[in-house]
């Protein structure tokens, strides 16, 4: 049985970007929610649990930013891209999302932007089945992808690991949070705000998952945000 699709809930002021982004979202393997306001989009919340937030972040209007807080208290380990035609520049913009949002991770896309950049950061995020890049295939090694798809299912939720690294010369066990993107009897997709390499062995401090790992892929898809592949020993 095929996964549940992931859900996004997009809001912008421009109802034609919310048209775009409908229409660009057809057919894939996640469905869309759209909102041209805080209190629809609010409104939807209530109604629906969502895996990702497309949000904008405009600071002429204060009530974005409160939409960001809400998301941040009600729904603190859903993503969310934040979308910004600010004037300011991006530190400071990321300086004002980083006040507010305390607890998931979080992804600035400048307008204007292409609807393919913007497809890109979801199926980096949520890693699209159809999207094999950055070495899925070396999370398969011992077993077949089209069983691994079948196996995954999808999940937003926090996570608590560590990892060894070396501070002063010195092997030190740190210990941190990321967000459980998906998972299988074999391994699991990680978002956290920490840089790990392949190879590296992960602790999981978690009733959820109870097998340690090693990390086989990795990668930046924002300056502060890490997406790895572990694979369970």
């Amino acid at each position: 049985m095929n996964p549940p699709p992931l859900k996004i809930l997009a809001v912008d002021s421009e109802q034609l970007l919310l048209c775009a982004l409908e229409r660009a979202c057809k057919g894939k393997s996640f469905g869309i929610t759209v909102a041209s306001t805080a209190t629809q989009a609010l409104e939807a919340i209530e109604l629906s649990r969502f895996d990702l937030f497309l949000l904008e972040l405009d600071m002429q209007y204060p009530e974005s930013l409160q939409l960001l807080k809400t998301i941040d208290a009600r729904c603190p380990y859903v993503p969310i891209i934040v979308m910004s035609a600010s004037v300011m520049s991006v530190s400071e913009i990321s300086d004002v999302i980083r006040a507010v949002r305390k607890h998931g991770a979080w992804h600035l896309l400048e307008k204007p932007f292409s609807l393919d950049k913007m497809l890109s950061f979801v199926k980096e995020i949520f890693q699209d089945h159809d999207h094999s890049n950055h070495g899925m295939n070396s999370l398969t090694h011992n077993y077949d992808q089209e069983n691994r798809d079948q196996l995954r299912r999808p999940y937003v939720q926090p996570i608590y690991f560590s990892f060894k690294t070396v501070v002063d010369g010195a092997s030190k066990r740190i210990p941190t949070k990321g967000i459980l993107t998906d998972i299988s009897e074999y391994g699991s997709g990680i978002l956290a705000h920490r840089q790990l390499h392949p190879a590296q062995v992960i602790c999981f401090e978690d009733d959820f998952v109870t097998e340690n790992g090693i990390v086989v892929w990795s990668v930046m898809i924002e300056k502060e945000t890490c997406r790895f592949g572990v694979q369970f020993c």
